[in-house]
């Protein structure tokens, strides 16, 4: 199986990165379960990420 990223860049959607604060801490908390991460750890990496740009 091949990955996109293989072939393509991964770019970040960062409409998407915005509302991850936003949402449920309950939906959080499964999205950082599913990347083995927890939500403030989530939360750190997006304003990092953010940090860069600005």
């Amino acid at each position: 199986m091949a990955y996109r990223s293989s072939y393509f860049p991964v770019k970040i959607d960062g409409d998407l990165c915005e509302q991850f604060p936003t949402l449920p801490i309950d939906l959080q908390r499964k999205i950082a379960d599913e990347l083995d991460r927890t939500p403030a750890e989530i939360l750190k990496k997006l304003e990092d990420a953010r940090n860069k740009i600005i």
